[in-house]
C-alpha cells in the first residue's frame, strides 16, 4: 500500500469529474484509486482515453437528466422482482403486484421513461466503434450493441413518445425487459454505461487542461512543466534529474511544501494511469510510493514527532533494502529534533540514500549547514525555490532553480509583523 496519505489525492477527484451520476462518479473515484502493478497494465488504462481522445469521442456527451438515471435504476429494480403469471389476465394481475404498488400510471410512466434513456443511449453508443478500443472495453461496447438490437428501441421509442401503452404492448415489454433481458444483462449494461462516463470525463479533463500521459523509463526523471491542480493560478515548474537524492531548499513560504505535493501528485497520478498536469512525464515505475509532508505526534503509539520521521525513514529504506525501486518525499526532515542532531543525521541519511542503486528521494531542508558539509557527487543535486529581496522585502516567484536557496527570511518577516514592538510594548511599564 503506497504512504501518500498527505498527498490527499482524493480532493484531486473533482477535478476530473463531470460525470453525471453518482455510479459514475464511484467508477471513476475507484479509476483514480486503482494503482495496477505493472507499466503494462497502467498503458492498459491509458489507452482507453487515448482512444477517445484520439478519435474525438472527448467532445461528446451523454446527455440524460440525473433524475431520470435514478428513477430508471429504482424502477428496473422494481421491475426485476416481477415474476409473470401465466393466466391470460396478466396485466391486471401486474398491476396488482406489491412491487408495483397498485400503481397503473406508475408503470406507464416507468416504461416511458426507461425507453426514453435507453433511447438516447442507443443512439449515442450508435456512434462507438468497438474497434477504436481494447480487447476488454471493446468486448463490453460490442455487447451493448447486440442489447440495443434485442430490444429494437427505436420502434418503442415511437410508441413511447405518442403516448400510453396497450396491454398487450406493456406485457410485451416487462416480458423483454424481465425475461429476456436478465438482472446479469443489465448489471454488465450499467456497468459499461458508466464506465464509459468516467473515462470519458478523464479523457475531457486531459484534453481542457493539456495534461500528459506518463511514459515508464528504465532511467531517469523528467516532469515538464508540471503544477498542482487545486493551484488556482500555478506556476509551472520542471525536473529533470539522474539522481537518486534532491535536496530542495528555499525560503519560508517560497513554495517548497507545494512542490513536493505537486511532483508527488504527479508521480502518483502516473501510476495510476491518469491524466498528469505536466507537458511532460517520463519516470521510471516505482515499486512503491511514500509522501512524509504533514507528520505529527502519534499519541497512541507514543510517538513524537522527531520519532514518527524516523520511522517514515526506516520503513522507507526498509523497502529500498528488499530491493523495491521506491520514490519518497520528505519534507523538513528531522525538524522535530534540534538543529545540531538534524544536520548530523540528516548529512548521513543523504549520503547513505545516494548510495541506493534504486530510487529518487527528494528532501526538503532548512539545515544552511549541510551545503558546506555535503561533498559534490552524482548521487544528489540541489534544488531551491526562487526568492528575492526587493526594497528589503521577500518576492516570490514559486521558480525552481538549480543550487542552494541561501535567502534566510524569518527575521524579516518577523519584524515586517509587528513582533518586536509588540514585544517591547511593556518594557515602559517596568
Amino acid at each position: 500500500m503506497p504512504a501518500i496519505h498527505d498527498l490527499n489525492i482524493r480532493e484531486l477527484i473533482p477535478v476530473y469529474d463531470t460525470t453525471r451520476n453518482a455510479d459514475a462518479r464511484e467508477v471513476l473515484t475507484s479509476l483514480m484509486l486503482e494503482l495496477p502493478g505493472s507499466p503494462e497494465l497502467i498503458y492498459k488504462k491509458q489507452a482507453v482515453m487515448k482512444a477517445m481522445i484520439h478519435h474525438g469521442y472527448y467532445r461528446t456527451q451523454l446527455e440524460y437528466s440525473k433524475v431520470d438515471y435514478s428513477e430508471v435504476q429504482t424502477f428496473l429494480h422494481r421491475l426485476q422482482q416481477v415474476e409473470l403469471p401465466a393466466a391470460a389476465d396478466v396485466i391486471n394481475r401486474v398491476f396488482n403486484y406489491k412491487t408495483l404498488r397498485d400503481d397503473q400510471y406508475m408503470l406507464q410512466g416507468g416504461l416511458r421513461q426507461l425507453i426514453g434513456l435507453l433511447d438516447v443511449a442507443d443512439r449515442y453508443f450508435s456512434f462507438i466503434n468497438p474497434a477504436h478500443f481494447p480487447d476488454e472495453f471493446r468486448r463490453q461496447i460490442i455487447i451493448i450493441h447486440e442489447l440495443f438490437r434485442k430490444m429494437q428501441l427505436p420502434s418503442w421509442a415511437i410508441v413511447a413518445r405518442n403516448g400510453t401503452f396497450t396491454t398487450r404492448e406493456i406485457r410485451r415489454l416487462i416480458q423483454l425487459f424481465r425475461h429476456e433481458i436478465t438482472a446479469s444483462d443489465w448489471a454488465l449494461f450499467w456497468q459499461t454505461f458508466n464506465y464509459w462516463e468516467a473515462w470519458l470525463s478523464l479523457a475531457n479533463a486531459a484534453v481542457r487542461m493539456n495534461m500528459a500521459f506518463a511514459a515508464f523509463t528504465g532511467s531517469g526523471f523528467e516532469l515538464t512543466d508540471f503544477y498542482h491542480l487545486l493551484v488556482k493560478q500555478p506556476v509551472r515548474n520542471s525536473i529533470c534529474t539522474n539522481t537518486t537524492v534532491l535536496l530542495l531548499t528555499g525560503a519560508n513560504m517560497s513554495g517548497k511544501s507545494t512542490l513536493l505535493k505537486a511532483i508527488g501528485c504527479c508521480v502518483y497520478l502516473a501510476h495510476a494511469g491518469m491524466p498528469v498536469p505536466a507537458s511532460v512525464c517520463r519516470i521510471p515505475f516505482y515499486d512503491e510510493l511514500r509522501a512524509a509532508i504533514h507528520l505529527r505526534d502519534d499519541l497512541q503509539s507514543g510517538y513524537s514527532h522527531f520519532m514518527m520521521e524516523v520511522q517514515q525513514l526506516k520503513q522507507t529504506l526498509h523497502m529500498a533494502g528488499e530491493g523495491r525501486n521506491c520514490f519518497a518525499i520528505f519534507d523538513e526532515l528531522f525538524r522535530g529534533t534540534n538543529a545540531d542532531d538534524a544536520t548530523d543525521i540528516s548529512l548521513q541519511t543523504i549520503q547513505g540514500l545516494t548510495t541506493s542503486p534504486r530510487g529518487l528521494f527528494i528532501i526538503s531542508t532548512h539545515l544552511h549547514a549541510l551545503e558546506n558539509l555535503l561533498t559534490p557527487a552524482p548521487g544528489w543535486k540541489a534544488l531551491h525555490m526562487e526568492c528575492v529581496l526587493k526594497e528589503g522585502m521577500p518576492r516570490f516567484s514559486y521558480q525552481l532553480q538549480e543550487g542552494w536557496g541561501r535567502l534566510k527570511i524569518g527575521r524579516i518577516i518577523f519584524e515586517q509583523e509587528g513582533l518586536p514592538a509588540m514585544l517591547g510594548q511593556w518594557k515602559s511599564l517596568t
